[in-house]
């Protein structure tokens, strides 16, 4: 008998079937629409998420202290009450320091008014000799008051006085996740029996977010100090508010020593004239120079992993999507997402080698080298 061949014309796009993972295009536009979604989230949130992944990090950096006390045969529940007030030592630290400098800054402030009016007086002759129009330099001398000097001062103050009930919540959290850091090591045990990539990411988050949290702090302080020293040696006034806001700024990748530098050099300005100022802004690139730029990155090294555009792109993401909490946490979230979606998945192998700051050696496990080409093994 002869067979009898049916001819079917293959269908160009077929449609996948259940379980079969969707074709490149598809599943590009999935992850997109599914960012967007949490992004929208975030933003929605972030006056909840932005904190409370601040804590989460503190929670971590603070953990191997509880193991040292364990290990040194404390009792586990004394362990954890003593890494707990470690952790509200650090939070206190931090927003005391920054209520101390905006209360020292609302006060003096104002004192400058008749030089800065002085200032303004003598830019807008400059203005008017460079043909501005009369009209235009009053409305802009209007627009600018001796008591406008304070204002952001005033508004960064009454956020952190009205953010009262948010840091009830978080010392809450901070009780909880104190005491429940002991059990981690049994919780990532059972993950790495199912999912071990993302038992590897949490610990690798973990290292790396520690790690950032320190040498930052360090070196932050360092900063802090060093511009401190500068500052009495110029003779600028509000030097310890001005080695707060370094040492904050520290925090902020790219532009944080910029956000650092135009304060203390506005008061320079308007208390000794344009030589103080001068001398401000050289003490601060020097220092940024040689600590932050050349000094800093050499221990940092693997805990960042991320190249100088993604740090800055990620900065801009992550203020829009937290605010400005968002700057201070740019880092720890971008590692965050790196160590769990990136590091250690073959199909995002291509997003990490453009994420990281060293591409031959942040390769997944599964991928392989051979000659020219990347082959997935996995």
């Amino acid at each position: 008998m002869t067979k009898k061949i049916v001819d079917v014309q293959a269908d160009p796009d077929p449609m996948p079937v259940a379980g079969q993972r969707p074709g490149p295009p598809f599943f590009a536009v999935l992850v997109v629409a599914g960012a967007i979604v949490i992004g929208a989230g975030l933003q929605s949130a972030a006056s909840i998420v932005a904190p409370l992944f601040l804590v989460i990090t503190l929670v971590i950096t603070v953990a191997p202290l509880r193991h040292l006390l364990v290990a040194r045969r404390w009792p586990s529940w004394l362990a954890s009450a003593v890494t707990l007030l470690a952790i509200y030592l650090l939070i206190g630290l931090i927003l005391g320091s920054v209520v101390f400098a905006v209360v020292r800054l609302v006060d003096t402030l104002p004192q400058y008014a008749p030089a800065f009016q002085q200032i303004l007086a003598s830019a807008l002759g400059v203005a008017g000799q460079l043909g501005i129009g009369q009209r235009q330099i009053e409305q802009l001398a209007s627009s600018v008051q001796p008591s406008s000097l304070a204002g952001p001062a005033q508004a960064l103050l009454s956020g952190v006085s009205g953010g009262l009930s948010l840091l009830v919540l978080i010392v809450t959290v901070v009780i909880f996740l104190a005491f429940e850091s002991g059990t981690m090591s049994d919780r990532l045990a059972v993950i790495r029996g199912t999912r071990p990539h993302i038992a590897e990411g949490f610990v690798n988050f973990g290292q790396r977010v520690r790690k950032y949290w320190i040498v930052t702090t360090i070196f932050g302080l360092i900063v802090a100090v060093l511009d401190v020293i500068g500052l009495l040696i110029i003779g600028v006034p509000l030097y310890l508010t001005w080695g707060v806001l370094a040492f904050v700024t520290n925090y902020i990748p790219n532009i944080g020593f910029i956000l650092g530098v135009i304060p203390p050099a506005l008061i320079a300005l308007l208390d000794g004239g344009v030589g103080p100022a001068i001398a401000v802004v050289i003490v601060y690139t020097v220092i940024n120079i040689v600590v932050q730029t050349i000094i800093q990155p050499r221990f940092t090294g693997d805990a960042v992993g991320i190249s100088a555009a993604v740090a800055f792109l990620s900065l801009v993401v992550w203020a829009y999507l937290l605010g400005t909490l968002g700057a201070l946490l740019a880092i720890p979230a971008t590692l965050f997402v790196k160590s769990l979606l990136l590091d250690n998945s073959v199909p995002a192998s291509w997003v990490n080698a453009l994420v990281t700051s060293s591409p031959k050696k942040d390769r997944p496990a599964g991928v392989r080298r051979t000659g020219r080409s990347t082959v997935g093994t996995g």
